[in-house]
């Protein structure tokens, strides 16, 4: 019978996970009717309800079963963060108000969301879970130089001391 070598099936195991994760992400906007199914907090202005590094699961809904004290994500004009606020008021124009638990008052873009702009309701949190997301995209990537050449002195060492045990 053929095996895979070891570093073929590493490489296979890290894109079957690659896979699955997106596919579970696909699976879940399907269901929950929103291309963005799972959130990760990125800051504390939602506390005590929910802290930087939790995951949200959202549910997209149909902005007329929106109502104050509901907790939505929406992206803001010339904003690449999608922000997880509570809905405050209604706006007669059909527009929402937002605020977040933690902040003294509402910044500029929360006084007049549109419906277009919101990517759904929370539905479940998962505390401490987005701290994943968040090494990667606040430490890894900011560093990636040096996680390269960490990571090729890691295995440079690993091949060497692997090479001794061969010869031993």
């Amino acid at each position: 019978m053929n095996k895979i070598p070891r570093s073929n099936s590493s490489m296979v195991s890290i894109i079957f996970g690659i896979v699955l994760a997106f596919s579970i992400n696909q699976g879940l906007a399907v269901a929950l009717s929103t291309p963005m199914p799972v959130v990760a907090v990125e800051s504390n202005s939602m506390v005590p309800t929910f802290q930087k590094g939790d995951i949200l699961i959202l549910h997209g809904v149909p902005a007329e079963n929106l109502a104050v004290g509901d907790i939505i994500v929406f992206s803001p004009p010339r904003q690449g963060t999608p922000v997880v606020h509570r809905i405050v008021r209604l706006n007669s124009d059909g527009t929402f108000q937002t605020r977040g638990d933690a902040n003294p008052g509402q910044l500029g873009f929360e006084k007049r969301i549109y419906p277009e702009q919101i990517q759904g309701k929370v539905i479940m949190i998962v505390p401490y879970i987005g701290w994943i997301k968040l090494a990667i995209t606040e430490i890894v990537l900011p560093n990636i130089l040096l996680v390269i050449v960490a990571a090729l002195g890691i295995f440079a060492v690993y091949k060497n001391v692997f090479r001794k045990e061969a010869l031993k």
